[in-house]
């Protein structure tokens, strides 16, 4: 993932492991599913199912606001408009999704 601060021009990647909330100052990312499309495919590309919350740090002896949902969709990393986060303060768009490599059976004795 990317994230930009609108404001400041920040500009921060992060990982964002599936079912693991990744916070972006006021933001919260929860990717629930990540897939890319195969090698052999004409153009290749990476959707994720993500939800994007926001929620305030608290101050020093306060509690903190409220959160709520302000995304929840797929996001394609060759189509980052198609279906955008709508914020006033930040954009973030998907990159690619990370895939591990298969684990090769043990050898047989």
């Amino acid at each position: 993932m990317q994230a930009l601060d609108k404001v400041t021009t920040e500009t921060m990647r992060f990982e964002a492991p599936v079912g693991q909330p990744i916070r972006y100052k006021t933001l919260i990312f929860t990717v629930r599913a990540c897939e890319t499309t195969a090698a052999d495919e004409v153009a290749p590309d990476s959707a994720a199912y993500m939800t994007v919350d926001t929620q305030p740090k608290a101050l020093p002896g306060r509690v903190a606001p409220p959160g709520r949902q302000v995304y929840k969709g797929w996001m394609y990393a060759n189509s980052p408009g198609l279906n955008p986060l709508q914020h006033p303060v930040y954009d973030a768009w998907l990159i690619a999704c990370k895939t591990s490599s298969p684990v090769a059976p043990a050898a047989k004795r």
